[in-house]
């Protein structure tokens, strides 16, 4: 699970019972403690995410003139999506500063959306998709829709499935002469039903599920001074292929990253559980390489344009119309504000925003092959590549995305029981 969604996750979910003296993000509700035997979180939470992006091609000499080859990339693309989900949440406390929780995801609505950039057409100067091709083009159709026409894919239903464990190794509220220190594991189960891409390629509805057993640990430090609560988080996520990815040859990355963060509490009535905080964010997250060299169980993972590339030869042979791809690495920064207002005891509501930036990075670039005697060339003797479309695979004609950006906003309803 990448790391911007433990995140907001636990920030915008995963807000706890009782009178805490710590941030909300490292809040730990617990069980068998004095008068308090038991405690129980009910969150739900709606989100709507905003994703828009500019796809440019590497320059390819169309017409055999290497003169022309120092010309910087094309601007070919203008991709968007908008995803709306909800989610649903159960915290139970186990025992002292020990939490359990549950979190299944119902994406509503996942619509993506691409077409040419202002100024390129596929009549005219599109290196990617002609019309009327020249003398010279050699056009494979990279995009399975002349994307003038608007093509899109949409997306829903249940996603993968959270199982988390929290626990509070120290906390201020026991000794206030520490500070909080949290350390969790999170699974992310493949519930959802698989991404495929080919599967909205007649305009039917996809599956959002991912396939993989996704464990992230992490760590969260914060320490109480009056009015602020200052934080930083730290993670690393481990995916692990489930069957069905396998069997699709669907790859997830590695990720792993930091946060830090300041909470300021401007107003807050212990005695009747009142609060009201704000929260100020940073995080960032790398994101490794996801290769594609053939093998069936690793053609590449979902991204901008997986759902609208015209798959190789080979799969098209197969019934698929489009494909996985592969991507190079990439850093991801972001920055969020978040609101808590805690009415009572029992009731309390978090809402927040965040916007969110993509380094530049590839998002095709398939191997000719899988280069078994490492001596960097593809010979009778590799296993040769049937995934790869030579239109947008090769090397001076992958994809690159760029001026990535991600706005989200949240708010979720919370009750204590």
């Amino acid at each position: 699970m990448r790391f911007w969604r433990v995140a907001l996750t636990l920030t915008a979910l995963m807000v706890v019972s009782g009178v805490a003296h710590t941030a909300e993000l490292t809040e730990v509700i617990d069980a068998a403690d004095g008068d308090d035997q038991f405690d129980l979180n009910l969150n739900v939470s709606f989100r709507s995410s905003l994703h828009r992006a500019k796809i440019t091609h590497e320059w390819r000499t169309l017409w055999a003139d290497p003169a022309q080859s120092h010309l910087p990339d094309y601007n070919e693309l203008r991709y968007s999506s908008q995803t709306y989900t909800m989610n649903y949440e159960v915290e139970i406390g186990l025992f002292h500063d020990l939490e359990l929780y549950l979190n299944l995801p119902w994406v509503i609505k996942e619509k993506k959306e691409i077409s040419f950039v202002s100024g390129v057409s596929a009549d005219s100067n599109s290196t990617l998709f002609r019309t009327n091709p020249p003398t010279g083009f050699t056009n494979a159709l990279a995009d399975a829709n002349d994307p003038t026409n608007s093509p899109s894919s949409e997306r829903g239903g249940i996603g993968d499935m959270q199982i988390g464990l929290m626990w509070a190794v120290f906390n201020d509220e026991r000794d206030d002469t520490k500070s909080v220190w949290v350390i969790g594991l999170d699974y992310l189960i493949p519930t959802g039903k698989l991404n495929k891409p080919n599967e909205v390629s007649g305009g039917s509805e996809g599956g959002v599920g991912m396939g993989h057993h996704v464990l992230t640990p992490f760590m969260l430090f914060s320490h109480r001074y009056k009015k602020m609560d200052p934080y930083i988080g730290l993670q690393g996520s481990i995916p692990i292929q489930g069957k069905q990815a396998k069997d699709n040859g669907l790859v997830l990355p590695y990720s792993g990253g930091f946060l830090t963060g300041l909470e300021i509490i401007p107003w807050e009535n212990k005695r009747k559980h009142q609060k009201f905080a704000i929260d100020l964010r940073l995080w960032t997250t790398f994101y490794s390489e996801v290769e594609s060299k053939g093998h069936s169980n690793a053609q590449g993972t979902v991204n901008e344009v997986s759902d609208f590339l015209l798959a190789s030869d080979y799969n098209q042979t197969q019934g698929l119309d489009l494909q996985l791809q592969a991507q190079s690495q990439y850093t991801q920064f972001g920055a969020l504000l978040g609101f808590t207002f805690r009415a009572a005891e029992f009731v309390r509501l978090n809402l927040g925003v965040s916007l969110a930036h993509n380094t530049e990075h590839f998002i095709s670039g398939a191997k000719f092959c899988d280069d078994k005697n490492d001596d960097g060339e593809c010979t009778s003797s590799d296993i040769l590549n049937q995934y790869r479309n030579p239109t947008y695979d090769d090397p001076g004609q992958r994809l690159r995305v760029e001026e990535t950006t991600l706005f989200t906003y949240w708010i979720t309803a919370m009750a204590t029981f």
